[in-house]
């Protein structure tokens, strides 16, 4: 079983395609300037999407999602992988197995969160077990996407292979 179809698909998800951000609410496009000065100065940076208004990603719903998804893939439970899977991806969702490989254990690696964007590239560094000898093969680092939508939930959509 495969977790994903193919690498090329999920890498493809992102691929410099940047979320649409068009279908926001009138009032968020049309706020004040003095509510988009304070927004401004609550982020680390100046936004630089098209919205600049757009809240920064939230370093604990992104740990959170992450989490699930991971976990899903560790324990093998689809509930949970399907959950943290963005929507537009869950059809593709196979499996358990990266490269022939379930996740024994794993561990997030530091990130950051870059202004005004709507995702952001995550890794963990993963300890694999074989999946079809039982025996463990060694640790890798993989790569994950993990986006905002529209309606501000979170989702691991996208895996980018290892190192």
């Amino acid at each position: 079983m495969l977790l994903i179809g193919l690498g090329i698909a999920l890498s493809g998800c992102r691929g410099g395609f940047p979320i649409s951000r068009s279908d926001l609410p009138p009032e968020t496009t049309t706020s004040p300037p003095a509510e988009t000065q304070t927004l401004t100065v609550t982020t680390s940076a100046p936004a630089t999407s098209s919205t600049p208004s757009a809240p920064s990603l939230e370093p604990a719903a992104i740990d959170r999602v992450f989490q699930v998804y991971m976990n899903g893939l560790a324990n093998h439970d689809m509930t949970a992988l399907r959950s943290g899977t963005c929507p537009r991806l869950r059809s593709t969702l196979l499996g358990f197995e990266l490269h022939g490989h379930y996740v024994e254990r794993w561990e997030m690696l530091p990130y950051s969160v870059p202004a005004g964007q709507e995702f952001v590239t995550v890794q963990a560094k993963v300890t694999q077990r074989n999946a079809r000898s039982g025996k463990l093969a060694g640790d890798v680092v993989y790569s994950w996407y993990v986006e905002r939508n529209e309606d501000t939930n979170y989702y691991v959509c996208g895996w980018l292979d290892h190192e």
